[in-house]
């Protein structure tokens, strides 16, 4: 296969070519808008001190009110910045599913889940930032047909230490790495500690897709190269990014968000490129492609009832001065296109 059809190839995937059966049951819980309502009961207190290393999992149980079912699962911590107590009170959760409970169930075909929730569930406004990067998934998964899917929930926590009262938030459920890739009849790119991609190994339309979606809701804390905060798909050679984790990205503008001090920007709010310089890549059709999805992005937060008033002006603005940087391909050229990092034969370490 030659770089620059695999988004080709993918979207066929999307109907079903490539999806194994037991996937295309599992992607049903992916397939509503609704928030799902459930009930995580664990030892909090005992999760709440795995904080670092290989965290161990511990029994919970979830319980789906509509349906009347208690699952049995294991959850664990998970994430690395998230999870340090001095950023969160709450770290990140991963819950393994019995695949024999599940049948049947919302939950049918699915393994195991990471669960983004509430970084301080004690304060309204990290709520906010949740329903914020669940919104940048789906803003994605209208640009590129390779997109982790992702489901809403509406969580109540119950702490079966008796500790802490129960409470309930908004969270949602990402797709696992495996089970995306699966979807599209390929595989995880496991890349060896210390080492990167080369960029000459992407698919171009792919990574660049990525890069302008980046750039969109102002994240920097990503690397194709590297795989940070970007799972890499194997398709028959070709490698294709698949972002995640947008939590510092400058729409969502966490209070703990930080640039990296290299970029020499201001704060997470300050946008720049770090796409790759493509030669011969169709960019101006991609950017069409942005621009075709203005109206489908735009409606996501206009229509989304859970943003407070002020959440969503401040993306809607945001979005905004992306969009007009793209009205034209040459205002795109001058403004960030021309920032494009170039591909070098050899890359050694990290990018």
């Amino acid at each position: 296969m030659k770089p620059g059809t695999f988004v080709t190839v993918v979207a066929l995937g999307m109907c079903g070519v490539g999806m194994t059966a037991q996937r295309a049951a599992a992607v049903q819980l992916f397939a509503s808008e609704e928030p799902l309502e459930l009930t995580l009961t664990a030892d909090f207190q005992a999760l709440k001190g795995d904080r670092r290393g290989e965290t161990p999992e511990r029994e919970a149980t979830v319980l789906l009110p509509g349906e009347d079912v208690v699952l049995d699962v294991k959850v664990r911590t998970r994430g690395s910045f998230r999870r340090d107590a001095a950023n969160c009170s709450l770290p990140p959760l991963r819950l393994n599913f019995k695949k024999k409970q599940v049948t049947g169930t919302v939950f049918a075909g699915e393994d195991k889940l990471k669960v983004v929730g509430s970084c301080r569930p004690n304060r309204d406004s990290y709520e906010q930032l949740v329903l914020n990067e669940y919104l940048a998934y789906r803003a994605f998964q209208e640009v590129s047909p390779t997109a982790f899917l992702v489901r809403l929930a509406r969580i109540t926590y119950v702490d079966s230490s008796g500790e802490d009262e129960p409470f309930t938030r908004f969270a949602f459920f990402i797709e696992d790495d495996d089970a995306m890739a699966a979807r599209f009849g390929a595989q995880v790119l496991d890349l060896q500690e210390g080492t990167n991609l080369p960029p000459g190994a992407m698919d171009p339309p792919s990574a660049a897709t990525t890069a302008i979606f980046q750039y969109m809701i102002g994240n920097t804390d990503w690397s194709d190269a590297a795989g940070h905060n970007t799972e890499l798909l194997d398709l028959m050679g070709i490698g294709v990014p698949v972002p995640y984790d947008f939590d510092f990205a400058g729409i969502v503008d966490a209070p703990y968000s930080t640039p990296d001090p290299s970029l020499n920007l201001r704060s997470v709010r300050d946008r720049l490129y770090r796409g790759w310089c493509w030669s011969g890549l169709d960019v101006h059709g991609l950017l069409s492609r942005f621009r075709d999805a203005e109206d489908d992005i735009v409606g996501l937060y206009e229509g989304f009832p859970y943003l407070s008033d002020g959440e969503r002006n401040r993306a809607l603005d945001y979005l905004g001065g992306f969009f007009r940087a793209i009205e034209t391909d040459e205002r795109a050229e001058r403004g960030f296109l021309g920032d494009c990092r170039r591909i070098i034969t050899q890359t050694a370490g990290r990018d």
